[in-house]
């Protein structure tokens, strides 16, 4: 299913080029502002990980209070979630959509999704 979704999204928006398979059912679609976006599924749902950008340094606390508040009840991330990598050094963003979706579901949360990283890697970036 997701494989379908995936090459009808390619071509509705023009981008096969830049969609590539990772691995066996995992797909990784590349945005001229440098930003990508693994997709992947698992029994239930379609998964959607991105590296927002480096964690930052300066107001460490502050910043992690204001993703808090974002992640709560996932008002500030459109039900997605920020969390870190394992050294703690990248910010991550991931997000789930429940796998009987329509491909109309799937093309917009993958379009918040984008925005999603977008404007948190620019939040990240002025505390640096």
């Amino acid at each position: 299913m997701l494989e379908s979704l995936i090459s009808r999204l390619g071509q509705d928006l023009k981008m096969d080029d830049v969609i590539q398979m990772s691995v066996e059912g995992a797909y990784t679609l590349s945005f001229d502002d440098k930003i990508e976006i693994e997709i992947t599924q698992n029994s239930r749902h379609y998964l959607f990980k991105s590296i927002i950008g480096p964690c930052p340094q300066k107001n460490k606390e502050v910043f992690f209070t204001k993703i808090m508040e974002a992640n709560l009840f996932g008002r500030g991330t459109r039900n997605t979630v920020i969390g870190l990598t394992e050294d703690e050094n990248l910010l991550t963003l991931s997000g789930e959509l429940e796998y009987n979706s329509s491909y109309k579901q799937f093309k917009e949360k993958l379009e918040d999704f984008v925005t999603i990283v977008d404007f948190w890697r620019n939040e990240a970036l002025n505390h640096l």
